[in-house]
């Protein structure tokens, strides 16, 4: 494997850890010599963190065109040093379409203003936040929007947003473009045709790749999947024209037998060299509730969930999450390290509230969750863990580590060749040990941290783990 300069590899699976063997094959040639072990992790697992909610909301409904609901159906990302948001409101709640897009700003990412613009009438009034509602985009209101800034636009269209609609019956993705983010020109055609995409669909430029990567939910109703909602996945060089989509996840065997994939939740990693990760929503029918699981991936088109519990379920009678929570998209690190992610709460079930006179949720808004830099995912020795990387090579002088160990708790991480072979200076036995909060520190052995002679040369990662967490590694310059 080969890491660019100031790549994170981080543990989303067991890709980048050699396997070994505990028998391995006599090279020697001697028939009757012991067999021999080779380079064999243990002690480790891989493990799963939730992020913390703060007890309130940061986006609450306080004005009229958000009076009904705040859907969880939100967009956050950096744009230049200001966070942006995106969020879905309904006036009064009569069917998805009834939706607007609202925005929302930031200068630390933690206290958010919703500015009035002047851009779009309610009530006879523009002194408001809404940048699009139905009216300016083909179909219906904008339900499910997300946006992005795109990075291979251009000046017309360096921001993008993408919606779910329905004309006579005739599902599609929508879109619209903007030189600024906040004044908006529908198109005149769908983004993609026949797309039963009823939730957020997510669109985002893959640099990696060179190419727009999509994540979209369908509801086969026929007979794949046996009617359960799905997420496809595309990719293609022009966000105009897009080939047909094929399915990527859904639930499984050992899910309860009336669960869909309510929507995707999709994301990159944030700074990973190949991490994917997904905060889908779970639809159980029996309960009728919403609950977000975590699905990870290398490549973006094969997934596997690190642990078969949700990530956030339902809270207790009367909260605020009492038939669960929905994650928004976007994942927005802070100065201080922190990662930040927001999700809506439900307070009525999914079917509660398309019954009766409609009424309000009693709590409606959107709740900020936070965790450290790459947290949500770590490689953890409950007592002493060991293991060798996989062949690799690297670009840079410096290895630093995001890690955290309890009390007595240790990191030490060696270079050695591909055969397991000791590098004299930088073996696990010189490496300084490390302990306690180690948010990108720098590895040492003996007093040095210079790794530049082993550059572009095939080399493993030793690691020792005492009482600790590592949730990534990455290889720079001083």
């Amino acid at each position: 494997m080969r890491y660019r300069r100031n790549r994170k590899h981080v543990f989303v699976d067991w890709s980048g850890i050699e396997a070994g063997y505990g028998v391995a094959w006599n090279h020697e040639g001697d028939p009757d010599a012991a067999p021999k072990s080779f380079l064999m992790p243990y002690g480790l697992r891989i493990a799963v963190y939730t992020p913390e909610f703060d007890p309130d909301p940061v986006i609450a409904r306080e004005h009229p065109w958000e009076a009904s609901f705040i859907n969880a159906y939100a967009t956050v990302f950096e744009d230049d040093g200001r966070f942006r948001m995106y969020y879905e409101a309904h006036s009064a709640y009569s069917g998805d379409y009834s939706a607007r897009v609202c925005y929302a700003e930031s200068d630390d990412g933690l206290t958010w203003t919703k500015p009035f613009l002047g851009l779009c009438e309610f009530d006879g009034s523009k002194e408001n936040n809404i940048v699009m509602q139905e009216g300016m985009g083909l179909g219906k209101g904008p339900h499910g929007a997300f946006v992005f800034r795109d990075p291979n636009g251009q000046s017309h269209d360096r921001y993008k947003l993408v919606y779910c609609s329905d004309d006579f019956g005739k599902p599609f993705v929508a879109g619209a473009v903007s030189p600024d983010g906040l004044n908006w020109t529908g198109l005149d055609k769908p983004v993609i045709e026949n797309q039963y995409a009823d939730t957020q669909t997510v669109i985002l430029w893959d640099a990696d790749r060179q190419v727009y990567t999509g994540y979209f939910r369908d509801w086969p109703k026929g007979n794949l999947n046996l009617g359960r909602r799905v997420v496809l996945h595309a990719t293609t060089d022009d966000f105009y024209d897009w080939p047909e989509r094929r399915l990527i996840f859904a639930t499984d065997s050992q899910d309860e037998p009336g669960t869909d994939v309510y929507n995707n939740g999709y994301t990159f990693w944030p700074g990973a060299e190949d991490a994917h990760m997904m905060f889908p929503c779970f639809y159980p029918r029996t309960r009728d509730t919403m609950e977000t699981h975590l699905a990870v991936s290398r490549d973006g088109a094969v997934w596997h969930r690190p642990q078969r519990e949700p990530l956030w379920g339902c809270g207790p009678p009367g909260s605020y999450s009492v038939a669960g929570m929905v994650a928004s998209q976007g994942i927005v690190t802070l100065p201080d390290g922190r990662w930040v992610m927001h999700a809506g709460a439900r307070s009525k079930t999914h079917n509660e509230t398309h019954y009766g006179d409609l009424m309000r949720h009693k709590f409606s808004g959107l709740w900020r969750a936070s965790i450290r830099e790459d947290g949500i995912m770590a490689l953890k020795a409950e007592s002493r863990g060991e293991c060798w990387s996989s062949p690799l090579e690297y670009e840079g002088s410096e290895l630093t580590i995001n890690a955290w160990t309890r009390f007595g708790g240790t990191v030490r991480i060696g270079l050695c060749e591909e055969d397991g072979t000791l590098i004299p200076g930088r073996s696990l036995e010189d490496c300084d040990r490390m302990t306690g909060d180690l948010m990108w520190s720098t590895v040492s052995w003996k007093g040095q941290s210079d790794i530049s002679q082993w550059e572009r040369s095939t080399v493993r990662l030793h690691i020792e783990l005492t009482r600790g967490w590592l949730h990534a590694w990455r290889i720079g310059d001083a």
